[in-house]
């Protein structure tokens, strides 16, 4: 019985880090890089779906969402750089793909 219990909340908890969706993916910000074109990170879970194709699992967050990268760089600062990140596909299919919302975890 306690085995069971302990195998059934092990899933839970897998469950609920490993959280992904369409245009969302829940985890850990492992790397980072600034371009001329925005700052660029990589999630541990890998990509929202509507990022199929983006080149090496970067997502940008294009300069102008400042607020975006604000919140970004602090939490990779904090060294608690856990979240989702939401992401509004690849601009006219190539390219990176862009994330327009971080939601970093209390």
């Amino acid at each position: 019985m306690m085995k069971t219990l302990m195998c059934v909340l092990s899933l839970c908890f897998f469950s609920f880090i490993a959280e992904a969706g369409a245009n969302y993916q829940a985890g850990k910000i492992i790397d980072l890089t600034a371009t001329s074109d925005g700052l660029m990170i990589k999630m541990d879970e890998g990509l929202p779906d509507n990022c199929e194709g983006t080149s090496h699992g970067w997502m940008l967050v294009k300069k102008e969402g400042t607020a975006i990268i604000s919140v970004v760089l602090a939490t990779w600062m904090a060294e608690r750089a856990m979240g989702t990140v939401y992401t509004s596909g690849r601009e006219n299919g190539v390219g990176y793909c862009r994330v327009n919302q971080f939601d970093p975890q209390n």
